[in-house]
């Protein structure tokens, strides 16, 4: 098995098993792998961003970051970098740093992500951006329309008549 698919196999295995110690077993596997990887193709992408991945799930920020980093100075608009950069910062609920990573994303070939739109909408909700919030509640409908829980948002969100609000008149005068 090549040591790629070594890495992946042993990071699934971590993502989906229950139990925290063959967790922490898996992923220092694929740390392992994956290192190697970086060492041996310094400009692959891929084995980076898992790395940091990796490093995001054992809760060790600042090497998770900094691999996150080490993609972005290689590539920084790839998607999957973004992508995965914007889950570290969403699930820290660090929303306006996820929202920035997620753009980006968003923008560079995650546009039918339903995910990335999903968490946009409940990002820019958190943060009182109903306008923009109800925008991609809107895009998530339209992808899952069977999704009540999403039709009932937007209901909801364009009860609340958030054009008349002082926030978004102040915004309209700016313009």
């Amino acid at each position: 098995m090549s040591t790629l698919k070594l890495a992946d196999f042993y990071f699934d295995k971590a993502l989906n098993t229950q139990n925290e110690d063959e967790k922490k077993e898996y992923l220092q596997k694929a740390s392992g792998n994956y290192f190697i990887l970086t060492q041996a193709e310094p400009e692959n992408i891929y084995p980076i961003v898992q790395l940091a991945r990796v490093y995001d799930y054992e809760k060790q920020n600042s090497f998770a970051k900094a691999y996150f980093f080490k993609a972005l100075r290689i590539n920084k608009l790839d998607p999957t970098t973004n992508y995965y950069f914007g889950e570290f910062f969403y699930t820290r609920e660090e929303y306006t740093k996820a929202i920035h990573f997620y753009n980006i994303a968003f923008n560079n070939g995650y546009k039918e992500n339903n995910d990335v739109v999903l968490k946009m909408a409940i990002m820019y909700e958190k943060l009182g951006d109903l306008l923009r919030a109800n925008m991609y509640y809107k895009k998530a409908y339209l992808a899952n329309p069977q999704n009540l829980d999403l039709a009932n948002k937007i209901r909801e969100i364009e009860s609340i008549k958030y054009k008349n609000t002082g926030y978004y008149n102040i915004i309209r005068r700016k313009k």
